[in-house]
């Protein structure tokens, strides 16, 4: 695999249909299944992978359904399906002096992704924007949001030890229905 194959990771969503709108969050904490717990969606879940899952993708619903799995060693993701993520929840689930990340992209708009250190909101450290600029990942991509989405997503791959490809979405996980209450929405 070229350097330029991996980091073309939004091709991915582009090519599952799950681009149009993208919220993910990727959490340093030993066990999926305890985040399913901490999201207090543990008795509305699925078991299967990001393929299977994506049947249910409805960006704009009402109803949060999120889609969680291994990241790698100590890290866990969650991708949302439908709705949005309980964000607030990310301050709770990391483990003791954990970090969480948080990327979404809406409708033609992203955000830079946020971060929790330890439970407190921070600015993501500078020298993790180093080695994706370096190695070229915001030039990678069809378009200005590929690009700057590829950007993203590499950063948060050499955080977090996983680069997004096939194997990915294959990863055995959680679709969890969030239910109505458990979290604030803002």
């Amino acid at each position: 695999m070229t350097s330029r194959e991996k980091l073309d990771q939004w091709s991915y969503f582009e090519e599952r249909g799950l681009a149009d709108r993208f919220e993910c969050a990727w959490v340093e904490a030993p066990d999926y299944r305890a985040a399913v717990t901490a999201l207090r969606a543990e008795k509305e879940t699925l078991a299967c992978d990001l393929n299977q899952a994506r049947r249910w993708y409805l960006p704009y619903s009402e109803e949060n359904v999120v889609w969680v799995s291994e990241q790698s060693l100590n890290w866990i993701k969650m991708l949302t399906v439908s709705g949005s993520l309980p964000w607030r929840a990310l301050e709770s689930l990391p483990q003791p002096n954990g970090r969480a990340y948080h990327l979404t992209y809406n409708d033609g708009e992203f955000s830079e992704p946020v971060y929790v250190n330890g439970g407190e909101w921070e600015d993501i450290p500078a020298d993790q924007w180093d080695r994706p600029r370096q190695e070229g990942a915001g030039l990678v991509g069809s378009s200005d949001i590929a690009r700057e989405m590829n950007f993203y997503l590499a950063a948060l791959a050499y955080t977090t030890g996983r680069f997004i490809d096939d194997t990915w979405f294959a990863t055995p996980g959680l679709l969890c229905r969030i239910p109505d209450g458990a979290w604030p929405r803002e």
